[in-house]
């Protein structure tokens, strides 16, 4: 099924839906929204949907997957129309940042700390972290990366922060988790939707259980140097029949582990290419024994002195955990 026909079959239930209650509510904003719905099912029939109604250029895509009622582009919208739309999405903005759980945390023996740049207002980017309810229970945490930008990648975002936490239990193992948070995703989005992530349990003991949705490889620093931890696994939301598996570490006193989304190591300009996993490493190799926080901060000036100015165009995620001395 292409991606207009998943739109086409959505309009046409969602039209369905408002029918009826048009039937009986007869609400003036129900006739109206029905009206719409009706005008979307015909110029997806013309060939005209997603075609701007002032410029006949193109509605943002992104915007679209949000809404695909819009027949204007952002270019066309009128002032008042673009200061309602600024106050939606700094409103947004705001509650998307409070979703966010503390950027540094110490607890029981382990370090956490997080940079998150968002490349506009919103974020796709994802991050959370579950303090455990129990002694015996682990500190549960995620990053993740959801395709696309804007607003259609934060709504989905916030989906999937939803429907991590509603089946992040401690008796669901991490290879559990992804396949049920995969089923339920690829079921409610549209074909090219979908989420890489990275799922992580740290117990007390050091030990440390990872699981990946096709997620960039996280980057270990212990005794031994620096180097790649191995995953692998699908994506979430893209086939609805996915297994996924899990992998034990063990970290010493002074260990760090360095998640990330790709927005660090594809980070790239015309002349060098992209950053890499190779500078990644290097830069941590370098830095491995700093404050978390300023570890972070150095593999963010890494990266914005190898792009010389240049713009980056994507979001940004940085998720340092360590391993520390516990007090006897």
């Amino acid at each position: 099924m292409t991606a207009l026909e998943t739109v086409r079959g959505e309009l046409a239930e969602r039209r369905e839906r408002l029918a009826s209650l048009a039937v009986t509510v007869r609400e003036s904003q129900l006739v109206e929204l029905l009206r719409q719905v009706d005008s979307a099912l015909e110029r997806l029939d013309g060939g005209t949907w997603g075609r701007c109604a002032v410029c006949l250029g193109s509605v943002e895509p992104d915007r679209l997957a949000a809404d695909p009622l819009l027949t204007v582009c952002l270019e066309c919208l009128s002032p008042s129309e673009r200061r309602a739309l600024e106050r939606d999405l700094e409103a947004a903005a705001r509650v998307q940042a409070a979703l966010l759980p503390p950027r540094q945390l110490r607890h029981d023996g382990w370090e956490v700390a997080l940079l998150w740049q968002p490349l506009g207002v919103l974020s796709g980017d994802h991050y959370d972290l579950l303090r455990p309810s129990r002694e015996d229970e682990p500190l549960h945490l995620v990053v993740g990366d959801v395709a696309g930008k804007g607003v259609s990648a934060s709504l989905l975002q916030s989906h999937l922060h939803a429907l991590l936490r509603a089946l992040a239990a401690p008796d669901v193992s991490l290879a559990a988790l992804l396949t049920r948070a995969n089923r339920l995703l690829c079921e409610v989005t549209l074909p090219a939707s979908y989420a890489t992530l990275l799922a992580a349990r740290l117990y007390p003991g050091g030990r440390v259980e990872l699981a990946s949705a096709g997620h960039p490889r996280p980057l270990l620093a212990d005794r031994r140097g620096v180097r790649p931890v191995e995953g692998a696994g699908l994506p979430l939301g893209l086939f609805c029949e996915a297994d996924y598996a899990t992998r034990d570490l063990h970290l010493a006193a002074g260990d760090t582990l360095l998640l990330y989304t790709d927005g660090w190591t594809e980070a790239a300009t015309d002349a060098a290419g992209e950053f890499g996993i190779g500078r990644a490493a290097a830069v941590l190799r370098r830095v491995k024994d700093r404050p978390l926080a300023d570890l972070l901060a150095a593999c963010l000036g890494e990266m914005e002195e190898f792009l010389h100015g240049a713009p980056r165009q994507d979001d940004l995620t940085l998720l340092a955990l360590r391993r520390v001395a516990v007090a006897e």
